[in-house]
């Protein structure tokens, strides 16, 4: 199912930036989707830990561990939402309505910058969790593999990456095209 190029300007580019924006979000619905039902399991976990502890006296083995993963996946994968739907904070300072130019470039700039900041951390997390895998870490009471830990924060820094390079695209070329 293609869409013509005539839908969007008349470019190509712009019509392929555009279908990967729109691939883009809905993978980052997805990915906020599974993160919150990871949250709503940590939550779980420590309710179910607290109940435990008051009827049998102990805390449940693990529970730790599975709260700490599952908040992993929830925050790892809820930074390239935020990226896709454009909710982070933003400010609009006084004089943007006289300088509107010099604030369309920096808004332009903006995602460039972000996904280069992505990258980068990406890049230094990257080293740590190859150390980790090479170590062979494991959590401290279910033995669950660090690295798995270190997956979620990997795949959120690169899909964030990602993201903000193709709005930077589609914000550009929207740019070009008025």
């Amino acid at each position: 199912m293609t869409q013509p190029a005539e839908k969007f300007g008349g470019s190509r580019l712009y019509a392929a930036v555009h279908r990967t924006d729109r691939f883009m979000n809905g993978l980052t619905d997805i990915l906020a989707f599974v993160g919150m039902s990871a949250l709503i399991g940590a939550i779980a976990i420590v309710v179910v830990d607290i109940v435990w502890r008051r009827i049998g006296g102990q805390s449940m083995v693990g529970a730790v561990d599975l709260t700490q993963f599952c908040v992993m996946a929830a925050a790892s994968w809820a930074i390239p939402y935020a990226f896709s739907a454009r909710a982070h904070v933003t400010v609009d300072l006084v004089g943007k309505n006289h300088l509107r130019f010099l604030f369309r470039i920096i808004d332009i700039l903006i995602p460039l910058l972000c996904a280069g900041l992505m990258a980068f951390l990406f890049y230094l997390s990257w080293g740590r969790a190859m150390e980790q895998w090479s170590y062979g870490d494991v959590s401290q009471n279910l033995a669950i593999p660090m690295i798995l830990f270190w997956g979620f924060l990997l795949s959120g820094m690169a899909i964030s990456t990602l993201v903000c390079l193709v709005h930077f695209l589609k914000l550009l070329l929207t740019n070009e095209n008025n």
